[in-house]
């Protein structure tokens, strides 16, 4: 059973708890350091997408925390949501989060349709999710502790692959690269499972995560910041190297050979910077542009 007692908590069993059971390939099912890891993340980044979409202010209401651990094959975590200062809801939005996260994946198993509050950032950790499922893990199991749970083995995870990838060709897709750059917050940092140091950066435009691989220059620059101020503070970023997308204008991941952290005292400039009152000199729009086409204007 997990630590922290699975014995004792049926009575006050709290309703915002989820459970993660994940098997590996090694002996005694024990999973990659690397692939338990990204699995908590993903499933994380799922459950936080849903929220965001459920509130649709991008406020963040709830912290995850670890409450049990357990490795007695196979490996086991318990998480639970605790309401941030000020957002009484927490709790509640958490729970439902959780709750849509599991039935979404469920139905991913079996149908290729969108499931409510999968955008295409929880449609990504969906795939990564499922995909190490038929790669170093054998069955991820995730439930609310009272019941009410979805299991993935290695068939499943090849249907939902399959489901996911016909819900993505409602766009076409037309895998393209170039060298550029992107602008946005520092989400998360991490290492995938072959050692590879990335960060999560929401793009300033489209507000959608994008993983960026570091090396030379960029992973320096990320080494000598502080973790606080990188991570905590949300710092702002510009990220330069090879950019990677599925189709037009629709960025999955970038590989970085140069950051720059850009001065948070420095604020983007609002929309009342860019408008200038005067520019029709007092006609209303209809008659300026009547101008402009009679070459008066």
């Amino acid at each position: 059973c997990f630590i922290c007692g699975n014995r004792r908590a049926g009575a006050g069993r709290s309703m915002t708890k989820v459970e993660l059971s994940i098997s590996g390939r090694g002996k005694a099912d024990a999973p990659l350091v690397g692939d338990l890891i990204e699995q908590i993340q993903d499933l994380l980044s799922m459950m936080d997408g849903v929220a965001a979409s459920i509130t649709g202010d991008g406020v963040q209401r709830f912290e995850w925390r670890v409450v049990g651990l357990s490795k007695n094959s196979p490996a086991h975590v318990i998480l639970e949501a605790e309401p941030r200062p000020g957002h009484a809801d927490g709790a509640a939005i958490a729970a439902k989060a959780r709750d849509l996260t599991t039935d979404g994946l469920r139905a991913l198993i079996r149908e290729d349709v969108r499931p409510l509050h999968f955008t295409d950032n929880v449609i990504e950790a969906a795939d990564r999710f499922v995909r190490r499922l038929t790669q170093g893990l054998v069955e991820t199991r995730v439930g609310d502790g009272a019941g009410s749970n979805v299991s993935i083995g290695q068939v499943d995870a090849l249907a939902t692959i399959e489901n996911i990838s016909s819900v993505r060709e409602a766009d076409p897709v037309h895998p393209y690269t170039e060298l550029g750059s992107i602008e946005g917050q520092i989400e998360n940092v991490g290492a995938d499972a072959y050692g590879r140091p990335y960060i999560i950066v929401k793009h300033r435009i489209s507000e959608k995560d994008v993983k960026c691989f570091l090396s030379g220059d960029a992973l320096r620059a990320l080494e000598q910041e502080p973790v606080a101020k990188v991570v905590w503070r949300q710092r702002r970023v510009s990220a330069v190297g090879i950019l990677f997308y599925r189709s037009i204008g629709k960025l999955s991941r970038a590989e970085v050979s140069r950051l720059n952290f850009l001065d948070p005292s420095e604020k983007l400039p609002q929309l009342t910077d860019i408008i200038d009152p005067n520019f029709t000199h007092g006609l209303t729009s209809e008659e300026y542009l009547e101008r402009l086409r009679n070459g008066e204007a």
